[in-house]
């Protein structure tokens, strides 16, 4: 993770050169006492000294986003000093004060201290404003601590997180308490559980609260999940903080045993609940689909997880920073009742997950002490001789420690690395501020005895055990402690409200050694580590590919793949593709066959040609423009015949890739398939696009004997709901990525082709193409890279040019679902993290081809 150098840094280093500048100009009598100017330049000159002292001490992470902006724009007026009065100051202009690289400014053609005469001199308007930003910067770097020790408004909002008063918290810990009681008449009780055990004792449902903050928290508070008692199954709840006064009339108030009513019916929804101080907690009437189904049985605990799953800089960053947070929200409520340790922090694994299979969510959760009697954990011992004088810190801090290095050993945590991790300090720092109690004691008030003396008073002027010392505790942790881990997690990971990231668990120690040759050993930059990120679909795409191509480099291996993209042309100035004209091949107008370049006026070709790019960047780009816009095609049926004809002979594509369809098939078309088919002896891959209308049948050419059909999956690889009907009575089908575009791609298309970035099977069919080339590519190396008993592995890839040969590959790299086993969603990221080596792979491929006689 890198941090690009915060604003107030900067502005520090600058402001310090600046202020020395300007002294040094009134030293030299360059401005005189008389000079209108010269008060205001003095001024300046203080506050920008003063400025650097306050921020030369503050570390990054206390600069809120409010100081943050005035340090940017205190910048930007900063530089204006420089500039003569003919220059610009607006936003165009640069921040790095250029001036002070060298002697004189060669820009201007004038030395720094002239350009500041000037600047006092000429521009007293511009001068003062500059002074009355920076008396505010100080303002706010200077202003007093609030008494009460609450965080301000902003600084709540800065964590994204609802803040819940403690009478609240502990309100609905009580409600929760009472209604998790089990009632048995209200259950149907398997043999391991009878109804007179839990009438004998107060027994309660199990109840988790959820540590950490999802993406649509703003529309309620708090999320706990309750099981049945033998925790054979979990049921979420939002639950919702309501104005006093606020009323639903569909709302159902819950008292003892609420819970096991709802339990009963084993909802597979997240549902709602409402609490108020009127009504106290009742269930909504709504719900939501849930995102996550959760296993059965207790989960792993925090201390399991660090023992035997991995975790990354960025999870342990995310992991603590939730947890910190959620233990500075309820820092002094009941759920202090119970240590905060890696024994009672639980995660919940998932069933039935297809994309994340053998991985664990690294959302935390924590047991609700219901039946823990109320004491909860004290927040100051007042003896002396204790090496930790406040055991809640203690305890975080510990929990903190085991999550940096999964050990309680602090000198060790310092020591280790975390993958080049190169802010691993602030994390470091944290930890450490949190194992000094001192840090968290109110120093001791000095005071005047008779003799008039400074004496140290024996007892400190806040109450180290009184309400307003446990706010002062509460405040030092979150600015000691959770804003840092904030700083790092959004600032340094951009992590955003919602994001929770996958673990898998340690490769197993006694597994045998890898074949000894080093080529078949795995990759470290194509593993896909800890978990595969369904967003990043295109960017791992774009992984593979590029191994891909640095291994044919290696193996100086000439393995040129040509993609004609048959389409609405190519916008050849769009700024994406500006230094990559070389990956383009002759085209073809068809449209417009006098063009001496190639046009596209729609955009749908455009973002073909981009997607293709990202994917496949090693690949050669043929385009062939055969319609003006998509509905045009109907009409240039005649167009798209010979653009086939014209790609297979004069093109030589080995790809020839169709993102549209017709709903009736077309006979020239057809012959023109075959024809190039017959030429080429099969050696050309045909896609198409298998249709958008969930209410038609297959397009054509899509369901050519001759051509691949692509339909179109989200990220997830869930195929679409608007993908057509297969015309092939049940038999198995093809499809990949057709939703879910990178917000940097949609970004590049909104301003010129605004509409373009649509979801469908055109997509797809051109992300299918951008892996059908990487694929031709990887097996071309592969015969350079592996042998198998003696026999070369080019033997088994020399069909594999052809459709069918493809459409066996494509099927290998799919992440079979047993529940829908007619759907095959290409997942490249899968297969290159399930095979991480070439033997691997190579042994996959030679199977999949085995039955078409190609070994």
């Amino acid at each position: 993770m890198t941090i690009d150098e915060p604003i107030s840094i900067l502005l520090s280093s600058h402001a310090a050169k600046l202020s020395e500048a300007i002294f040094g100009v009134l030293a030299k009598g360059r401005l005189k006492p008389s000079d209108l100017g010269y008060k205001v330049a003095n001024d300046i000159a203080v506050r920008l000294y003063l400025i650097n002292t306050y921020l030369d001490s503050l570390p990054p992470y206390w600069i809120e986003l409010d100081v943050e902006q005035l340090c940017h724009s205190i910048l930007r007026d900063l530089q204006a000093t420089t500039q003569p009065a003919k220059e610009s100051t607006s936003a165009a202009l640069h921040i790095n004060l250029p001036f002070f690289k060298s002697p004189f400014n060669q820009k201007n053609q004038s030395d720094p201290e002239t350009c500041l005469v000037a600047f006092f001199k000429t521009r007293i308007e511009n001068a003062r404003g500059l002074e009355f930003a920076c008396d505010d910067l100080i303002g706010m770097l200077t202003k007093e601590e609030n008494n009460t020790d609450e965080l301000s408004e902003y600084a709540q909002q800065h964590l994204d997180i609802p803040f819940i008063s403690d009478d609240d918290n502990d309100t609905i810990f009580k409600a929760l308490q009472h209604i998790t009681q089990c009632e048995p008449a209200s259950h149907e009780f398997s043999s391991t559980i009878s109804p007179s055990e839990l009438e004998s004792q107060a027994i309660r449902h199990p109840a988790r609260l959820c540590l950490h903050d999802l993406p649509d928290s703003t529309s309620y508070n708090i999320l706990v999940l309750i099981s049945a008692i033998d925790m054979a199954l979990w049921q979420e709840f939002c639950l919702k903080i309501q104005p006093k006064s606020s009323s639903d009339d569909g709302q159902e108030l819950l008292g003892r045993g609420g819970f096991c009513r709802i339990l009963e019916r084993e909802i597979t929804a997240r549902l709602f609940l409402s609490f108020n101080y009127d009504t106290n907690l009742s269930l909504l009437n709504e719900s939501q689909v849930l995102k996550q189904f959760l296993q059965a049985g207790p989960g792993q605990s925090l201390k399991s997880i660090l023992r035997h799953y991995d975790l990354t800089p960025k999870d342990k960053v995310m992991l603590s920073y939730a947890l910190a947070r959620s233990y500075w929200q309820y820092y002094d409520s009941e759920l202090l009742r119970i240590k905060w340790t890696s024994d009672t922090i639980w995660f919940m694994p998932e069933k039935e997950s297809i994309e994340h299979e053998g991985q664990l969510p690294l959302c935390a959760y924590l047991s609700l002490p219901f039946d823990i009697p109320g004491n909860i954990t004290p927040d100051i011992i007042t003896e002396a001789l204790m090496n930790h004088r406040c055991p809640r810190i203690f305890d975080i801090g510990i929990l903190l420690l085991e999550i940096g290095l999964a050990t309680d050993e602090l000198v060790e945590l310092e020591k280790g690395h975390w993958d080049g991790f190169t802010n691993k300090n602030y994390f470091d720092r944290a930890v450490k501020f949190c194992l000094n109690s001192e840090n968290f004691i109110p120093p001791s008030k000095p005071v005047k005895p008779f003799r008039g003396s400074v004496k140290l008073s024996s007892e400190p002027t806040t109450a180290l055990d009184s309400r307003a010392g446990i706010l002062a505790r509460r405040k030092i942790f979150y600015k000691n402690v959770v804003r840092p881990l904030a700083w790092l997690a959004k600032r340094g990971f951009r992590v955003q409200a919602g994001d929770i990231t996958y673990v898998r668990k340690k490769p197993d120690s006694s597994i045998p050694e890898e074949v000894s040759d080093p080529i078949a050993q795995p990759e470290p930059g194509a593993l896909f580590h800890s978990a595969i990120d369904s967003r990043m679909w295109l960017q791992d795409l774009k992984r593979i590919s590029e191994q891909v191509e640095r291994k044919r480099r290696a193996c100086k291996v000439a393995a040129q793949v040509r993609i004609a993209i048959l389409d609405t042309g190519c916008d050849e100035d769009f700024i994406a593709f500006q230094g990559r004209k070389e990956q383009f091949a002759m085209g073809k107008d068809f449209v417009n066959p006098g063009a001496t370049t190639m046009t596209d006026s729609f955009g749908h070709g455009t973002l073909m040609v981009r997607l293709i790019m990202v994917c496949a960047p090693g690949a050669e780009i043929q385009v062939v423009r055969v319609a003006e816009n998509t509905k045009m095609l109907e009409k240039n049926r005649e167009n798209i015949k010979e653009a086939i004809l014209w790609a297979g002979r004069t093109g030589k594509a080995d790809i020839i890739s169709m993102s549209f369809g017709f709903a009736f098939d077309d006979q020239g078309i057809h012959e023109a398939i075959e024809t190039v088919q017959k030429e080429r002896q099969g050696d050309v891959i045909f896609l198409a696009s298998a249709g958008n209308s969930s209410t038609d049948n297959e397009s054509f050419p899509a369901r050519h004997h001759a051509v691949i059909s692509v339909y179109a999956t989200n990220r997830h690889g869930t195929f679409l709901p608007s993908n057509s009907a297969s015309t092939t009575n049940g038999a198995a089908v093809l499809g990949t990525y057709g939703d879910d575009i990178p917000d940097y791609i949609r970004e590049e298309f909104r301003t010129t082709y605004p509409d373009v970035c649509q979801p469908g099977s055109s997509v797809a069919t051109a992300i299918m193409a951008g892996i059908s080339a990487t694929m031709l590519i990887y097996t071309t190396i592969l015969p350079s890279l592996v042998s198998l008993q003696g026999k070369p592995a080019s033997s088994a890839f020399q069909r594999l040019r052809t459709t069918k040969g493809m459409e066996k590959i494509l099927y290998r790299l799919v992440q079979q679902v047993p529940e829908h086993p007619r759907l095959n969603a290409v997942k490249p990221a899968w297969f290159w993290k399930s095979r991480p080596n070439d033997m691997s792979r190579c042994m996959a491929f030679c199977d999949a081809l085995a039955d078409l006689g190609l070994s």
